[in-house]
């Protein structure tokens, strides 16, 4: 029997299109379900890689229509951590995986202030080493508790900032705590990606909706067998 951490995790990003993980903190002694310590985030992309497929370059997003016909993972950070950079960024590298790192532009703002994320220019320069930087909204709020136009200042500032700071970026956006907007606020051509609240709908139908799934924390004997799932499902279902 499987606990309810997995059971969530149980279904991938959409039938056919790629596996899309994501993470918190990349951390020896924090706690939470999509946290791992760095030792079992290592493991954890080493089990992906071998049993499921390689890693989906970021700048793949720019053109869905000319993603592999093959399983692939995408790899997501969210919030901006300080700990992506210390600690999940090494094993990044040595495995030879891009990400996508998603950020709260008011804390890469306030970086003087808030040691713990991180900052624009730490931002810049993983942009410049070939990974993807999104946006995690301004402040982190969740989105459907707003009035309609902060819940547009949000995301629009946001992507803006970015833009701002990277230049001609596909806009990339991940909705805190899983929660879309309420109101049509994400611009065209914005990929979205949710969590496991979202549904497992083709990217091309629901670009804005994308979902996200995690290896538990809490359940890591299970990672091999959710890998052989995610597979089975992508096999079975882009046949």
């Amino acid at each position: 029997m499987i606990g309810p951490a997995t059971a969530r995790a149980l279904r991938s990003s959409a039938p056919g299109w790629p596996l899309v993980l994501y993470f918190h903190h990349v951390h020896p002694e924090l706690v939470h379900y999509t946290s791992l310590t760095p030792d079992d985030f290592e493991r954890g992309l080493e089990t992906v890689l071998s049993r499921y497929g390689p890693a989906l370059p970021p700048e793949a997003l720019d053109d869905l229509t000319a993603l592999p016909d093959e399983p692939t993972v995408l790899v997501t950070l969210d919030d901006g951590h300080r700990d992506n950079l210390d600690h999940a960024l090494p094993i990044l590298d040595r495995l030879g995986i891009r990400a996508v790192f998603f950020a709260i532009t008011e804390m890469a703002e306030l970086e003087a202030q808030h040691a713990r994320h991180l900052s624009w220019a730490e931002l810049t320069d993983l942009h410049r080493a070939g990974h993807a930087v999104g946006s995690h909204t301004v402040t982190h709020r969740m989105l459907h508790q707003l009035a309609p136009a902060e819940q547009r200042r949000e995301i629009a500032d946001s992507l803006a900032a970015i833009q701002a700071r990277l230049g001609a970026v596909r806009p990339l956006l991940a909705y805190p705590y899983g929660f879309p907007p309420t109101v049509d606020a994400v611009p065209a051509g914005t990929l979205g990606f949710g969590t496991v609240k979202a549904d497992p709908l083709p990217w091309t139908v629901a670009p804005q909706r994308i979902r996200r799934t995690y290896l538990p924390s809490d359940d890591q004997h299970a990672w091999p067998w959710l890998c052989d799932e995610w597979r089975r499902q992508w096999n079975r279902e882009s046949q």
